[in-house]
């Protein structure tokens, strides 16, 4: 029975619309499964505005200098969490009202410590579809090359093991998410996937941390032993005319 577990919910905020962080927040607390504690973690330059969300007693409001980052913002709601589980949600986007449900039956179907739901899309009012990992694509060699749907906000995971990985690589600017995956099975642990547990994502006017590309290159040397990249500096140049290549790709609206 999943009843038997307990879930903390992390969602890192920075200078949001208050109505995108409250739908955020009320998609959790709307839950089927109810998670038995809600952090927000604001590191924004002006005080998020949570309204009346502090009057539900689940829901703690933690405060960062400005702009420290996502990964420290979620690692710091992390370490203050007081569940066996945490699952992280961006402030922009939201939750179907089952992906706790769904993201820990898959958990305990398979027996695992780490969980990721799929990840849709809405577009002028429509939710679709946009990724769902599979077995075949949430492997080592493909993170290195893609994201075959990981991200921060339809990600749950054991609290024991999210530390023993070290938590979200503060230093990473994006890839991030690819790169808890990687630690995960690198870990020797498998990761469940709950293609019913839907984390709606919200395209919007803010420039999502995974376009800029130029970070990129802060993954490929963290992960070059598994890349087969020797650190040269013909090495590296050949990096990063592929790392341009795909940026153009994205701007084109190319896969």
């Amino acid at each position: 029975m999943i009843s038997e577990y307990k879930i903390t919910v992390v969602i890192p905020t920075c200078d949001r619309p208050a109505e995108f962080l409250r739908e955020a927040v009320l998609s959790v607390l709307h839950q089927s499964f109810a998670p038995d504690e809600v952090i927000i973690v604001d590191n924004g330059v002006s005080d998020a505005d949570v309204g009346d969300l502090l009057e539900n007693t689940v829901i703690k409001l933690l405060r960062l200098p400005p702009r420290v980052g996502p990964s420290r913002a979620r690692n710091f709601g992390a370490a203050m969490a007081q569940s066996q589980y945490i699952a992280f949600l961006d402030d922009d986007d939201w939750w179907d009202e089952h992906f706790l449900r769904e993201a820990m039956s898959a958990l305990r179907i398979e027996n695992a410590r780490c969980v990721y739901g799929r990840k849709d899309v809405s577009r002028h009012g429509n939710v679709e579809p946009y990724k769902c990992a599979q077995a075949s694509t949430l492997t080592i060699p493909v993170l290195l090359r893609r994201n075959p749907g990981t991200g921060g906000q339809n990600l749950v995971i054991e609290k024991m093991l999210f530390w023993y990985i070290g938590g979200f690589n503060e230093s990473l600017k994006t890839s991030e998410d690819k790169a808890i995956a990687i630690e995960v099975l690198l870990s020797g642990n498998v990761i469940a996937i709950a293609p019913d547990a839907a984390a709606i994502m919200r395209p919007h006017g803010g420039a999502r941390a995974r376009q800029a590309y130029s970070h990129k290159l802060l993954f490929v040397w963290k992960y070059r032993h598994l890349l087969g990249v020797k650190g040269t500096a013909f090495e590296m140049a050949r990096v990063l005319r592929y790392l341009a290549r795909q940026h153009v790709r994205s701007l084109l609206g190319q896969k």
